[in-house]
């Protein structure tokens, strides 16, 4: 499957999980050579570094996978904290960087905006930072680790779809 058409499968699977009234968790798809995973990253959004160490961790464990792509679909706020809710697909790969953006009107139904397509000049660059670079190392104590952290109990089970 491309970029586009793992956002948008994964939109749709989002917007349902919004529709049965379920919080939406951060959700990584990650294509390596050996095969796809899922990754769902919750964290307290009060407290950075929980965020910065679930990035730090999936980086690493992109790098663990030589992943060459990743789609990141995720709830967040377009503007100030007060401002309109949103979902959030990011698709990134060595050679692409696209973004789909749906507003999100939290009224009795729940009902979302037409999809937005973002470009690649709109999208953070911090995000293809994630993918390993052809430099990159890891040592076996890191495996140990990040197996551990993304096995089948880990705190980021990494399930893997193909």
């Amino acid at each position: 499957m491309s970029l586009v058409d793992i956002m948008i499968d994964q939109m749709g699977n989002t917007r349902r999980i919004l529709e049965d009234g379920k919080p939406v968790v951060p959700t990584w798809i990650i294509a390596t050579p050996e095969g796809t995973y899922r990754v769902c990253t919750e964290f307290d959004a009060a407290k950075p570094e929980q965020r910065e160490r679930a990035l730090l961790l999936l980086s690493r464990f992109m790098t663990w996978r030589l992943a060459i792509s990743f789609v990141l679909t995720a709830e967040m706020r377009l503007g100030t904290p007060q401002s309109e809710e949103a979902i959030l697909a990011v698709g990134v790969s060595r050679h692409e960087r696209v973004g789909l953006v749906q507003r999100i009107r939290r009224r009795d139904p729940l009902s979302l905006t037409s999809p937005e397509w973002l470009t690649a000049e709109q999208i953070d660059e911090k995000y293809s930072c994630l993918l390993p670079s052809r430099k990159s190392e890891i040592i076996a104590d890191e495996i140990a680790e990040l197996a551990s952290i993304f096995g089948e109990d880990g705190e980021m089970a990494a399930e893997r779809l193909s």
